[in-house]
């Protein structure tokens, strides 16, 4: 089975790759940061990095033109124009590139025949029954379910689907005759 309905849920999941704690808001400045969605981010020399594209909580999604970075919101303090971060936008898309890259990386590592999968919620779903190009297949309580390659990511524990188990029960559900 295909699973295209999962794509929103997957978006929803990845929206941005968190960059690496050195961007830090630099020490002198003590001060809160006023943070509102379309704001300017500069860097601590007053260059553009980028403009704030979303705000959840203390999460914060800036955007340089070329990525977007998840940040938290206690890496900004307030600068004479607006927020500022401890980074250049060259320096924060090279760690969001970088970030990017590893992941992938481990990707490939972890996507194997064989592989026990996991939910983004810990459940564990089956193991990797085949892969073909860019889908793989995995067992899934005794069906064979068909997910997009961008739909698998790893953690500290191995891989695992962008998705709850309850989300994929409920896609599976979905495409029963009358679900």
């Amino acid at each position: 089975m295909n699973f295209s309905k999962l794509a929103a849920i997957a978006v929803l999941a990845t929206a941005g790759v968190p960059a690496s704690a050195w961007a830090q808001a630099p020490a002198e400045a003590n001060q809160s940061a006023a943070l509102s969605v379309g704001a300017t981010v500069y860097d601590p020399q007053g260059g553009e990095v980028g403009t704030i594209a979303e705000i959840n909580g203390d999460v914060v999604v800036v955007d340089t033109g070329t990525n977007k970075a998840t940040l938290g919101a206690a890496s900004f303090a307030q600068g004479p124009n607006g927020p500022v971060i401890g980074a250049t936008k060259a320096d924060l898309d090279a760690a969001v590139e970088a970030a990017a890259a590893k992941a992938a990386a481990a990707l490939d590592a972890a996507l194997q025949v064989g592989a026990p999968v996991r939910s983004v919620d810990g459940v564990v779903l089956g193991n990797v029954a085949s892969i073909d190009g860019e889908n793989a297949v995995i067992d899934y309580s005794g069906k064979k379910v068909t997910l997009k390659r961008e739909y698998f990511a790893t953690d500290g524990q191995g891989l695992i689907v962008r998705f709850t188990a309850q989300a994929l029960s409920d896609a599976l559900a979905s495409q029963q005759p009358g679900g």
